[in-house]
Order: structure tokens, then C-alpha cells, then sequence
């Protein structure tokens, strides 16, 4: 007897079962590869926000360091941002006079501007097209290297001694042996609307003190895909005997009757790429800011730290 052949309709309906289950197949796989994607640009956006956090509150831990010298006492060649330099301490980059000179000021914030605080606007362009981030938070922090160094003409340097310290750049150092020599460091942080990524891509960037021919401030992008930085002062009421922090505020300047304990850092990181499909949109509130994602499809990290000023915190009133 012969064998039965497939009828049209059996080869037919086993033709669609199988590109159905193909369709099926090739749909798990988009979505699987969609959602690995998805996942990619999250993890990125999140790494990002964790290296800018991270970075802010080191250099922010370290706020006020100056070598031998004790918190609050004398230092020549010290000058309040927005004076005359003095002579042999000129820093150029334009962004306001005796930025880098203003060691009494080791934190300065601007509450949702490109600014040095509330009262003084900075000359220096933002990096890379001239354009910061807005309503984003300024922060700039004054220190001295950890590390011992020797003289360098044409850098701003410290020689420190419990008793005060002394700034030159000329690579001509006055103190003796017990007398410690270490670059100032300065770095004003702010957020760019733009980045090495391109046109309209946000980061993190800092304007810092370099050396060279002589002391300039110099802008570098620190962490591209950071969208928004906004600071809180942790501050401390000088009549409660105590030295714990009474009240958070936004970024300013920091009133006659209190110190500035804390600072209170928040970052929000935004991912490379949009994500193929829908994200949540909505508002996130953090600092004294309210952000509504633009619904871009881009992924948005938020991350927050608190960082005790224990070189701040010692200052004399």
C-alpha cells in the first residue's frame, strides 16, 4: 500500500503554525534585546550619577584643608573673592578676581545659577559652548593638596605652619624646614547644557586652578550625562551650644550667626540613549527643585549624599 502523501491544507496549516511560532520567536528576541538595551542605558546613567557624586563629596570632604595651617588662622596673600589681587598673585581665566585667593571661603554656592553665589556672577563662559544648565546649583570648594610638593613658578602654592600659611606663585618659598609647601586646589562645579557627547548632552564640569606660565582657572568635563547638581547647607545655629546641624537650606550665603556644618549633594543623571520604548514621567522632588522629565524616553538616575565639613566645621567664628 502506499504511502499516504500531505494533503495541501496539512502542509498549509503546518507552514502557518510554524511561522507563527517564528513570529513568536522573533518578537521574544526584540523584546529581549530591547529590554537588555533598556537596562544598558540605566546602568550607564546610574554609574554616571554614582562617579559625579562620588567625586563631589571627596573634593568636598576635603574643603578647607590648608596644610599645617589651623582653620581660621592668618594667611598671607588670602583675599576675599571679588578684591584686587595682590601683586605676584594674579589667576587668570577671567572668572572673578581673587576666586582662588578667597581661603576664608573654603564652600560658595549659587542657588540655581552659573554663579560664584547669590551676589557675584562668574566671567568665565561656561564649558564646552558657553551655555550651563539651567537652574542647576554652582559649587566651589578651596583646599590644598594632601601631598607635600616642591616650589613651582607660575603655580599658586601654600607654606603652611600652625600658625598661618603664606600663597606665592613665583617658586620662591620664605618659610623654614618645619614650614610645609602644597598646591592650592580650586574647583568651581557646574552643570553644562552641553558636553563631549554633543550639542544639547548634559555634564558635569569644573572650572580649575592650573599652573603654567602662572595660575590660571581652567575648564575640564568631568562626567558627561549629568543633568542637574543642586547643594543644601546643613547650617548650625552659633547661640544653641551645640555644634549639630538645626536647619537645611538652599545653596547661599551662609548668614552672621551661623557655620556651615554639611553640605547635603544631589546629582540627577540622565542615560546616553533613549530607551526604545515609554519611561515613567513623573516629577521628581529633591534639594528645592522639581524636575519634570520631558518625556524624551531617556532614563534618569537620582543620587544623594550627605557630607559632613570637618575642616569647615573647626572654623573660628
Amino acid at each position: 500500500m502506499r504511502p499516504r502523501a500531505f494533503a495541501l491544507v496539512e502542509t498549509l496549516i503546518a507552514l502557518t503554525l510554524g511561522l507563527v511560532l517564528l513570529g513568536a520567536l522573533v518578537a521574544l528576541l526584540a523584546t529581549g534585546r530591547q529590554t537588555h538595551g533598556d537596562n544598558e542605558h540605566l546602568a550607564r546613567a546610574d554609574e554616571a550619577a554614582r562617579t559625579a557624586l562620588d567625586l563631589l563629596a571627596s573634593e568636598a570632604r576635603n574643603a578647607g584643608h590648608y596644610g599645617l595651617a589651623w582653620p581660621g588662622t592668618s594667611i598671607a596673600g588670602a583675599t576675599a573673592a571679588g578684591l584686587p589681587e595682590p601683586p605676584g598673585l594674579t589667576v587668570g581665566g577671567r572668572c572673578i578676581a581673587s576666586l582662588a585667593l578667597d581661603l576664608a571661603a573654603p564652600v560658595t554656592a549659587a542657588d540655581a545659577r552659573y554663579a560664584l553665589d547669590d551676589a557675584r556672577a562668574l566671567g568665565c563662559a561656561p564649558g564646552p559652548l558657553g551655555r550651563a544648565s539651567t537652574g542647576s546649583d554652582t559649587l566651589t570648594l578651596r583646599r590644598v593638596g594632601t601631598r607635600a610638593v616642591a616650589a613651582a613658578a607660575g603655580r599658586l602654592q601654600l607654606e603652611s605652619t600652625p600658625g598661618g600659611g603664606r600663597l606665592f606663585a613665583d617658586g620662591r618659598r620664605e618659610g623654614g624646614a618645619a614650614a610645609r609647601l602644597t598646591d592650592v586646589e580650586v574647583g568651581v562645579f557646574y552643570v553644562s547644557a552641553d558636553s563631549s557627547l554633543g550639542r544639547g548632552r548634559p555634564s558635569l564640569r569644573r572650572k580649575r586652578l592650573v599652573g603654567g606660565a602662572a595660575p590660571a582657572m581652567q575648564d575640564e568635563e568631568l562626567v558627561p550625562g549629568i543633568a542637574d547638581l543642586q547643594v543644601e547647607f546643613g547650617l548650625d545655629r552659633r547661640d544653641d551650644g551645640d555644634r549639630a546641624v538645626d536647619t537645611w537650606t538652599a545653596a547661599a550665603t551662609v548668614p552672621g550667626d551661623a557655620d556651615l556644618r554639611a553640605l547635603r549633594l544631589c546629582v540627577l543623571a540622565e542615560s546616553d540613549e533613549p530607551d526604545g520604548r515609554p519611561v515613567a514621567t513623573d516629577p521628581l522632588r529633591y534639594a528645592n527643585r522639581e524636575f519634570t522629565p520631558p518625556g524624551d524616553r531617556r532614563r534618569r538616575v537620582l543620587a544623594m549624599t550627605t557630607v559632613w565639613l570637618r575642616n569647615v566645621a573647626e572654623q573660628a567664628p
